[in-house]
């Protein structure tokens, strides 16, 4: 037991080591529960919200202090509010909302975590890795593509298959860093998708999915050809991908394409859980019939889903943070005085979300704040939902806290703030490419 273990089990007594798979089997519960909430009905969104609860209860003890620090403060702003709230007598909806407001992204996240247990089996590593600008290239646009359908497990294969030769090089991390985090301007398996359609209800998928991809595509390209002309793009060791291995990706957004235009009425969050959940099991099923499947099925669900434990907590956080301001915003009849939410406005959006990241504070802290007031004066949803992914595609790149960030430091060494100090020349670029996107997309609605 490492020392905020110790910590965690002082102030918490109730805890032990043997927590972890009981808080996989409530995540996981979490989500078949979010699922039949939004197909049936049957269930009150308040079920999953309370067992999400129940697991980051459990898990609290495993995120580190940055973590603890921020989670503080949102739950600090969000339950001032409802306490507000409640004083002046206002029922308890904020409260309720407050519970079951992040479930839908949790189930999510649960559920795009099984793909890993697919994905391994179709990456076969090389006893060497292959070098030069071909690698380059081959590493930023299969990290990017593997990422955008599974998430964090991307980085872990790709960097630990890296990492396992030779401590990451700057210019490995950088890939991996642009590659991914470009990923949430369009990939509908990201949690930042999920985010944004949850922020910006009846915003429409796919158009805000393809004005993300117009913006990631030329902001790939400039990545790898600037850094095909650095000095040591010779030299560099990039990832083994086979083309073979893109076919889970390209098979989960086409699935997801289709089943929101088959079934419109289904929300997307939905519609990838249950993919997520339902593709890896299948695939297990035939390969390795049903008592492996099974096993490694439960392998996962007790050793790998509490690992996002950070995740958890901060969108469990989040979902107070909201209900919070709600509530303080209803009791004081705050409004931020807008006319419109246009493109110009998006795109300050975006800009102070991005200089806020550089800081500390989380693109989901400040979407978190904003999103519910700026919701009722937006032109449409589909400008602040795209809005939404840009602040946290740029947000997540530029902030040495971000959990990607933290995730290839904690896992490979490589500081955050050094992360920050080679893409913030870039992330202004990339900024502006937002900002003609968001002003060419309120041309076209």
């Amino acid at each position: 037991m490492n020392e905020s273990e110790a910590v965690g089990c002082r102030l918490l007594p109730w805890l032990s080591p043997r927590t972890g798979p009981v808080a996989g089997w409530l995540l996981l519960l979490t989500a078949v529960c979010s699922v039949v909430v939004a197909l049936t009905g049957l269930l009150p969104a308040l079920v999953p919200g309370l067992l999400a609860w129940c697991a980051g209860l459990l898990l609290f003890r495993r995120i580190g202090r940055l973590q603890r620090i921020q989670v503080g403060v949102m739950l600090t702003v969000g339950l001032s509010g409802l306490v507000a709230a409640a004083l002046e007598g206002a029922g308890p909806g904020h409260a309720i909302r407050a519970i079951g407001n992040s479930q839908g992204l949790i189930s999510l996240l649960v559920a795009v975590g099984f793909l890993r247990l697919i994905a391994l089996r179709d990456v076969t590593p090389d006893s060497t890795l292959p070098q030069g600008p071909r690698a380059l290239w081959h590493t930023l646009l299969g990290t990017h593509l593997f990422g955008a359908a599974i998430n964090f497990s991307a980085l872990a294969i790709i960097g630990d298959r890296l990492h396992a030769i030779r401590p990451l090089l700057p210019t490995q991390a950088i890939v991996l860093s642009r590659g991914f985090g470009l990923a949430s301007l369009w990939s509908p398996m990201f949690v930042a998708m999920a985010l944004a359609l949850t922020l910006a209800p009846g915003a429409d998928l796919l158009p805000i999915s393809l004005a993300g991809l117009a913006v990631a595509i030329p902001a790939l390209l400039l990545t790898g050809m600037r850094l095909a002309r650095r000095d040591d793009s010779a030299t560099f060791a990039g990832y083994p991908m086979r083309m073979e291995a893109l076919r889970l990706p390209l098979l989960l957004v086409l699935i997801v394409m289709a089943g929101h235009w088959l079934v419109p009425q289904l929300s997307i969050i939905t519609m990838i859980t249950i993919s997520a959940l339902l593709l890896p099991l299948l695939a297990l099923l035939q390969r390795s019939g049903p008592a492996a499947a099974g096993r490694q099925y439960r392998r996962h669900i007790e050793q790998a889903v509490p690992g996002m434990a950070g995740e958890l907590l901060l969108f469990l956080a989040a979902g107070v943070l909201t209900a919070g301001i709600a509530a303080w915003v209803d009791i004081s009849d705050f409004s931020l005085r807008l006319a419109h939410f246009g493109a110009l406005e998006a795109a300050a959006l975006v800009a102070v979300s991005g200089l806020a990241a550089v800081i500390g504070i989380h693109p989901l802290i400040t979407l978190s704040s904003t999103a519910g007031m700026l919701l009722p004066v937006a032109d449409s949803p589909e400008l602040l939902a795209l809005a939404c992914l840009m602040s946290w595609s740029l947000g997540v790149m530029v902030s040495p806290c971000s959990g990607m960030h933290l995730a290839m430091q904690g896992r490979f060494g490589v500081s955050g703030y050094r992360l920050m100090a080679w893409n913030w020349r870039f992330c202004l670029v990339l900024l502006a490419l937002d900002c003609a996107m968001l002003a060419l997309f309120e041309q076209l609605l």
